[in-house]
Formats: C-alpha cells, sequence, structure tokens
C-alpha cells in the first residue's frame, strides 16, 4: 500500500476519534480530579507510571487513586515524604492497595525515582520540566541519557514517551517540539501498525515508533497523536472499519 494510502486511512482514523466515533474506555487513568496546575497532579501523573510495565494499565491507575484516596498511604505521592519513610514501610504500602506488584522491584523504582525528585529537583516533577528548557526533545534528552540513572524505568523508550504523553493530558504542561514524543509501541499500537500496513508482521517495538515519525513527518499530526486512537481502536477490533 502506498504512503498516501496509508495516510489517508490514518487521518479518516484521527478524525473518527476525534469525533467520538471510536469507542473509548470511559475511565482509564482514573485520578483524584486535582488542580492540573498543582504540583500534587503532576506527582500523581508521573510516580505511578514508573510501575506501569507488564500489568493492566487501568488496575494500574485504580491502584493508583486507592493508594492516594486512602491517608493511610497518600504520602507515597510526596518524594519529600518517601525519603523519610524506612523502605520496609514503603514497601508494605505501596502492595496495600496492588499499586505495586512486584514488591523489591517496584519498591526499589519508586524510591529512587522519589529519592531524584528530592535531590535534584524540588521534590517537583515540573522541575524536570524547567531543566530540559520545556522541551519535549531537551527533555527527553536528560531524562533517557544525560541522567539516565536517576530516572529508572521512566527513561526506558516507552515510559520516557508516555509520561510526557500522560503529563500532556492530564496537566497544564506545555512544551514546544512535542512531535518529539513517540508514539508508545506496545501491543495494540503495534497490532494496529500492522494492519494499517505501516509495518509487516517482523517489525520491532523501535521499528514501529521510526515508521510512525517517518510517516507523519510534515503532516502537522504528531505521532503521540495516534496513541489514544490505535489503542482505543484496536480494543474495538479495528471498529469502524476504514
Amino acid at each position: 500500500m502506498s504512503k498516501e494510502k496509508i495516510l489517508k486511512k490514518v487521518f479518516a482514523l484521527h478524525s473518527l476519534y476525534r469525533d467520538g466515533k471510536i469507542k473509548t474506555l470511559s475511565q482509564h487513568e482514573v485520578n483524584p480530579g486535582l488542580d492540573k496546575s498543582s504540583r500534587e497532579n503532576y506527582l500523581y501523573f508521573t510516580l505511578p507510571p514508573c510501575l506501569n510495565f507488564q500489568r493492566n494499565s487501568p488496575a494500574m491507575w485504580q491502584a493508583a487513586l486507592k493508594t492516594w484516596e486512602d491517608s493511610k498511604t497518600n504520602y507515597l505521592f510526596f518524594p519529600e515524604e518517601v525519603c523519610k519513610t524506612k523502605i520496609e514501610k514503603v514497601r508494605s504500602d505501596l502492595l496495600q492497595h496492588k499499586l505495586s506488584l512486584q514488591k523489591n522491584k517496584h519498591t526499589e523504582i519508586w524510591a529512587t525515582i522519589s529519592k531524584t525528585l528530592t535531590e535534584h529537583f524540588q521534590s517537583d516533577p515540573r522541575a524536570v520540566l524547567r531543566a530540559g528548557d520545556n522541551d519535549a526533545e531537551k527533555i527527553l534528552t536528560l531524562v533517557q541519557k544525560d541522567r539516565k540513572k536517576l530516572f529508572p524505568y521512566l527513561s526506558g523508550p516507552k515510559m520516557a514517551n508516555y509520561w510526557l504523553y500522560i503529563l500532556s493530558r492530564s496537566t497544564d504542561m506545555q512544551l514546544r517540539n512535542m512531535g518529539y514524543v513517540s508514539i508508545i509501541p506496545d501491543t495494540h499500537v503495534i497490532q494496529c501498525s500492522r494492519k494499517l500496513g505501516i509495518v509487516d508482521e517482523r517489525a520491532t517495538s523501535e521499528k514501529v515508533a521510526e515508521a510512525w515519525k517517518e510517516l507523519l513527518s510534515g503532516t502537522g499530526l504528531s505521532p503521540i497523536d495516534m496513541h489514544p486512537v490505535l489503542w482505543n481502536w484496536s480494543r474495538n477490533n479495528f471498529n469502524p472499519v476504514i
């Protein structure tokens, strides 16, 4: 299939999603409804994604909300408080509402990023964005390369992009160069990419991300704009048919 035909299908899907003609999961990233500009809101949409791997994403967000709403575990969302707390308690409290499923690995990730934010970024994810000059390309370089060891799992190719995507949807974040934020090549996106003829059956996650960047270059549509479109289209068994 030619690039022009593929793009026609891609833009048709984007329009269907925008017009509400692709059924969406209404309760995915459930949250407490915090002020979008607040530190607390940025923390809520920064820390849980660090544990969002090899698990059901909507269930993870449900666990995050329960953890936030519980006065005994709410402190977990405040890096400075995590750093003051014994690791055994942090581990137990992350497990309380199943925010953590891997008691050692997940606890280590949460504690490390809490320490990173506390010691280097005023316990505030917004300071990470400012350190990257509010530029998506520079922020990704900071998290994935320059200071990679400070951001376990968040520095990964999928999660770093997912993090900026979540912030773009759920906070007041305004970044330059959002075109550098890659599509997140999860199972749904990969399946859609194959169905649309963008990649073949052998394509790796990295190849899928590269293919979307190349396909949409100069079109005015960013790869990350297509993530919710494809995720929901796949969940609906590729309906509507295009």
